[in-house]
Order: structure tokens, then C-alpha cells, then sequence
């Protein structure tokens, strides 16, 4: 039977969703099911618009075979990524959820396991906002039977990825939610206790398979996702919704502890511990569970720059590092020449060498920041000058590769970073916090000014769509981290540039101020400068004529998945992707 046939029969027997069309193009829907994966997933694929969408939509409606459902489901997972997916409606996302409900009461084509890992990509694509949570309401039961199902499934390469793509889609949605408490696909995710199929998962023996514990580990970092969505108390204190999901977790890795020892500390603090971002002192509380390797055996390698410049590292190649270094000492110069130093560090600083410590992605770097040296990994790195009164101490600053661009190579906010180690160094007296106030806009507005020079087009931007209600020079002096993104980096920047360009002694003499710890002078001086704005104006203006927005790119549309959603140790290692299973 040919597919147009089989498309039509089933046409007959099912009902077209509201404000769809009402008649399948059956030559569009050919043209679907016939394109290859590197045709397919495209911004330029011509079939990634809305009206093919819809008529996609339809063709679910009718059943047809097993193979041309799976093509029109990977067919979504492209538009996901390439079509104009901001577009579709609240109604076109329902219509959608509604359809995998339909297609997910059928026996024959919901143990499919192509089918199972489709559904899941195309629910943490499709389903994952506030405005069309409710959709997820009949899908919770779907995604639990087969949870379930796969759980007790054949070990091979096809169920292995439906039941990662499963647990990836409760980790994600949760991932999401967890950034607005408050919002509606939080209170249903809640509502709907998804933690009880996960734990169901997790306690299964069945969670490891083949003598790997990938399946337990992703079920871990979901729950973990789930805790941080839960409502927090007002004081910090551990709630009883908290505490249940804690003792949850507690009782299934005790048990494994019992039986597989390390393997079962390392799956529980990998998969939950620094998931709820719980530290390295309750790591070291609760060491009948939690376990910090050796430090060697994380970051075994040392390279020197200089006398004042190491860096500690996972996994950087000779080149790479000479890049690196070349990329910090020649920005240490000009931090120098900007500032007048005379490389003379401030009174009682005994940072006498910087560590740099990278590692290979933020997903290391978000577990291990935690387990050795017990910060916050919620960021992009981060400085900690430490104290620097004290003999001994070790400055450092943490980053990590920026493994999105591979091939290509650069460490994330390598040079930002080092600017705060040379501000800390040579400018500012004290440790970080010694100035009570107006030190935002200097620390990042510098960092930023220093390390991308000239060139900073997310600034331009953002001066150009807010010119009008730009904030004053007094306003910029006055940031604090509260005050968001934009005014804590770009338009710091852009007054930090304003001073090096009209008033390099001024720059030069609040530098001055902060190094001989005169904290009236320097506030003295911002008051003065304040006194400028007008000049600001005028010099704002022609810096954004002399860089205008650029055109917008056609055809250039990616809606990637959020980098930092997911944890390159939670994918299964032995997972074959072909053509098949694309993302981005």
C-alpha cells in the first residue's frame, strides 16, 4: 500500500483538529516523509513554515503507519530547531499535545521505541512554557507508562536512547521550571508529583542496565531539578517537600551503597548532590553517600605561564595553552598602560601568583567548582581573590572551555576573569567587598572595557534599542548586581569607555583613589564626573552612529537547546547517534 493511501484510509476514521486545515496536502506530506536528515534539518529546508506545519498536524490525526508517523515527528523536531517556532500558537501546541495523546493510545505504536523517543524530544521542544503547560496534563501518564515500559526493556541502542530521551524530558521541563517558581509549569509539574514515576525508576534495579548506572543517574539529576522547582521556605530552612524528596534519594542510594560502594557514592553525588547545588561541607556531612574524588584525578595537569600566572586544568593541549597565556600576559600589559599602575601591586597583597582553573565544559566545572573549592556554580566562572592580607594566599579564578564553538577553541570569560584579578592586584585595596558601595559598575565595567577592548556589539545593541531611556553616568556609578545584565556589563562598559576616551586622568586618579584605600575621593570624583552627562550624551551618539545595529540575518534561525540544561556526564557513552537523532 502506498503512503498516500495509507495517510487516507486512515483519514477516514479520525476527526481534524480545530483551525487546522480540513484536507490533508498529500503531495506536502510526501514531500515530509521523503526528506533526508541533512535536507531536513536546515534553516533554508523551504517545507519549515507554518502552513507545512499545520498540514503535519493533520497527517498525525490519521494514524498512518508506524514509519511515516516517526518521519513527521522528526519532521517537528526540525521545526523545532529551524522553523519559526516563536509563531506557533498556544492552539497549535495543544492540537499538537493532543495528537501524541491520540497516538499514544495505541499499543502498536506507543512501545515503539523510535516512537517513544520521539514523543519525549517532541514534549521538551514543544511544551516547555508556562502559556501551554496545561497541555502536559494528559501527557503525564504517556510519558510515565513509558517510563515504565522502557525500564524493563531489551538492552539495545534504540531503547537505550527512548529511555534517555524519556528521563532528559522530566529533567528538562524541570530545568526550566525551576527558574520561575511561581509559574504555571511549575505548579503542574508539582501538582502531578512527576517525582513519584522517577523515584519508582531510580529504585528499580532496573535503573542500571548492562552493569551501567546512566539510566539511575538521570533519573537522579531530574529529581534534583525537581527539588529546585519545589517551593522554598522563607528562612533557607529545609522544607517537608524538600526533606521528602531528600529522604527519597537517601534510601535508594544507601541500598545501592550497600551493594556497589563507590560507584553508588559517585552516581548519587553526581546525579543529585551538586545537581540541588548542595555544596562541599554537606557533601563532606553525608560522606556515607557523597564522595569528592582526588583532586589530581579531576585536574591533573599544571602549566606555568610565568612566575605570576599558573594555569590548572582537565584536559588543554600544548597549543592551547600557549594561546591562553599569550592572551592574558598581553592583556596585562595594556591593563597596565590604561591604569598607570607601575605594576605595583596594593599594600598588603600577598597574591603573589594567579590560578587559573579550567575545566573542559561548565558541566564540570558546575560539579567539581563544588565539590573542591565549595562555590557557587550558577554562572559563567567566577574570581575569588580570597584574602590577600594573608601570607600564602591563592588567588584563583574559575572557567571553562567553550565547547559549543568545537572545533574552535577559547575559554569562556578568560580574560574578563583576569581583569578581576589584576584590579584585586593592583587597584583595589582589600579583599573583595572592602568598598561599601559604587564598585559594580568599575569591577565589570573594567573587566569588560579591558578584555574586549573597541569591539562589543552586545553593548552597541543594547544602547541602541534602550537610547532613550538610557541610564546616567550617576545611575551607572550607583549599579548594583540587582540592577540586572545590561547595566551591570554593557553599560558599564560603556562608561567605563566613556572616561578612558574624555577623561583618561580622571580614570586614572579613581584607580588612584581605590588603590590608597580614599574611599571619599573616589566617591568625590564619581559626583564630579556625574557633572558630564550631557558630554556623555553627545559621545554616546557618536560612538553608536560610528557602530550601527546590523542587519538582521536571513535563514540564520537556531533555536538551540539551553546549553546549560543538561550534563555532558549524564549521556551514556556507549549511545550510537546517527542521522537519526539529531539536536542542537
Amino acid at each position: 500500500m502506498t503512503i498516500l493511501a495509507v495517510i487516507c484510509l486512515g483519514a477516514c476514521n479520525s476527526t481534524p483538529p480545530t483551525n487546522t486545515p480540513n484536507k490533508i496536502d498529500h503531495l506536502a506530506i510526501q514531500s515530509v516523509i521523503q526528506l533526508e536528515p541533512q535536507d531536513l534539518f536546515s534553516a533554508e529546508q523551504p517545507l519549515l513554515k507554518p502552513d507545512t506545519f499545520d498540514q503535519v498536524l493533520l497527517a498525525l490525526n490519521t494514524k498512518s503507519s508506524i514509519a511515516d508517523i516517526n518521519h513527521l515527528l522528526y519532521y517537528l523536531r526540525a521545526y523545532s530547531y529551524f522553523g519559526p517556532q516563536k509563531e506557533l500558537t498556544e492552539t497549535q501546541r495543544r492540537q499538537l499535545a493532543s495528537q501524541l495523546v491520540l497516538l499514544a493510545q495505541d499499543t502498536n505504536i506507543n512501545t515503539n521505541p523510535r516512537f517513544q523517543e520521539q514523543l519525549a524530544v517532541t514534549v521538551y521542544r514543544y511544551l516547555n512554557k508556562d502559556e501551554y503547560a496545561s497541555s502536559l496534563t494528559s501527557l503525564f501518564p504517556v510519558l510515565s507508562r513509558q517510563l515504565a515500559h522502557l525500564q524493563n526493556s531489551d538492552i539495545t541502542n534504540i531503547n537505550d536512547i527512548a529511555l534517555w530521551e524519556t528521563l532528559r524530558t522530566y529533567g528538562l521541563l524541570l530545568n526550566v521550571a525551576r527558574t520561575k517558581p511561581e509559574g504555571e509549569l511549575a505548579k503542574l509539574l508539582i501538582e502531578h508529583r512527576v517525582d513519584k514515576p522517577l523515584l519508582r525508576f531510580a529504585a528499580s534495579t532496573n535503573s542500571i542496565r548492562n552493569n551501567n548506572d546512566w539510566p539511575r543517574l538521570n533519573a537522579y539529576w531530574a529529581l534534583a531539578m525537581y527539588r529546585l522547582t519545589l517551593p522554598s521556605s522563607t528562612d533557607g530552612s529545609t522544607t517537608q517537600q524538600e526533606q521528602a524528596i531528600d529522604d527519597g534519594i537517601a534510601k535508594i542510594a544507601t541500598a545501592d551503597v550497600a551493594l556497589r560502594q563507590q560507584a553508588a557514592q559517585d552516581a548519587f553525588t553526581l546525579g543529585y548532590h551538586v545537581n540541588t547545588s548542595a555544596g562541599k561541607k554537606l557533601c563532606e556531612d553525608n560522606a556515607s553517600l557523597c564522595r569528592i574524588p582526588e583532586l589530581t584525578s579531576v585536574l591533573p595537569h599544571r602549566h606555568d605561564c610565568s612566575m605570576t600566572l599558573f594555569i590548572t586544568h582537565q584536559d588543554l593541549s600544548k597549543s592551547e595553552l600557549e594561546e591562553s597565556c599569550t592572551k592574558l600576559t598581553s592583556q596585562e600589559f595594556y591593563f597596565h598602560q590604561l591604569l598607570e599602575s607601575q605594576l605595583q601591586p596594593t599594600a598588603n597583597d600577598n597574591s603573589d601568583a594567579l590560578e587559573v582553573v579550567v575545566f573542559k565544559n561548565w558541566s564540570q566545572y558546575n560539579a567539581y567548582g563544588q565539590l573542591f573549592y565549595d562555590i557557587r556554580t550558577n554562572n559563567g566562572g567566577m574570581y575569588l581573590e580570597g584574602t590577600p592580607q594573608k601570607v600564602g594566599n591563592q588567588a584563583r579564578f574559575f572557567a571553562f572551555r567553550q565547547w559549543w564553538i568545537e572545533p574552535k577553541f577559547a575559554i569562556w570569560n578568560l580574560n574578563h576573569e583576569y581583569v578581576h584579578y589584576l584590579d584585586g592586584r593592583f587597584v583595589k585595596y582589600g579583599k573583595f567587598g572592602h568598598f561599601p558601595d559604587s564598585m559594580v559598575w568599575w569591577s565589570e565595567g573594567l573587566a569588560e572595557y579591558v578584555s574586549k577592548g573597541d569591539e562589543n556589539q552586545k553593548a552597541f545593541k543594547v544602547a541602541h534599542e534602550n537610547f532613550e531611556k538610557a541610564p546616567d553616568l550617576a545611575t551607572i556609578f550607583a549599579t548594583t548586581y540587582k540592577d540586572g545584565l545590561d547595566r551591570t556589563y554593557k553599560w558599564s562598559y560603556l562608561a567605563v569607555r566613556y572616561l578612558a576616551e574624555k577623561h583618561p586622568a580622571d580614570l586614572v586618579q579613581l584607580s588612584q583613589y581605590l588603590k590608597g584605600d580614599y574611599f571619599t575621593g573616589y566617591k568625590d570624583l564619581l559626583k564630579a564626573l556625574s557633572a558630564h552627562q550631557e558630554d556623555y550624551h553627545l559621545w554616546l551618539t557618536a560612538l553608536l552612529k560610528q557602530h550601527p545595529l546590523p542587519k538582521e540575518k536571513t535563514n540564520s534561525r537556531l533555536y538551540k537547546q539551553d546549553r546549560y540544561s543538561y550534563r555532558d556526564y549524564l549521556t551514556p557513552d556507549h549511545l550510537v547517534f546517527g542521522e537519526q537523532h539529531k539536536h542542537y
